[in-house]
């Protein structure tokens, strides 16, 4: 397996010819994420597979598997992610072909074909499409909750501002 700094095929083509890559991405070459990660330590391997569906569009089948460690939002402590995604890209013509049929499946998406895709991008794409909105530690496992649990202090920040309004009144 070998990382990528940018590899941009015909996805058409690519498709067209059952290609397939395979290779890694470091957590350091993923720059969408610089703002999440705890540091730099470690990597997600990637399988890229090209195939024609039952209807003729070329796609892509994206699998991802690894471990990245982000920032808790809530303690701002280490937080070990496991990122496991199997994402599958049908290539489109038109706009008019982008709107998701009846019978496709959650994981497929449809966009336009441009004529050439970055893989280090469409890789890196879909790492960032598995990271929750907001990652965090469950409740009972961040340093924070235990903290506050510890001085008897309301472990809701909702709790505790309706606390302030009934002291005001």
């Amino acid at each position: 397996m070998t990382s990528i700094e940018s590899r941009v095929i015909d996805p058409v083509r690519f498709a067209r010819a059952h290609s397939q890559v395979k290779g890694f991405l470091p957590a350091a070459q993923l720059k969408r994420l610089d703002d999440l990660l705890f540091d730099r330590d470690g990597a997600v391997s990637y399988t890229v597979e090209g195939y024609t569906t039952d209807k003729g569009h070329p796609a892509l089948r994206i699998g991802l598997t690894g471990e990245l460690t982000l920032r808790c939002q809530r303690c701002l402590e280490r937080l070990p992610l496991p990122v496991q995604v199997q994402r599958t890209v049908v290539l489109v013509a038109g706009t008019g072909e982008l709107d998701p049929l009846e019978d496709e499946d959650e994981d497929v998406d449809t966009i336009l074909n441009a004529g050439s895709l970055d893989l280090h991008d469409l890789v890196e794409q879909e790492i960032v499409l598995s990271i929750p909105m907001v990652p965090r530690h469950p409740e009972d496992a961040c340093s924070v909750q235990t903290a506050t649990a510890r001085n008897g202090v309301a472990s809701s920040q909702l709790a505790a501002l309706a606390e302030l309004k009934s002291r005001r009144k």
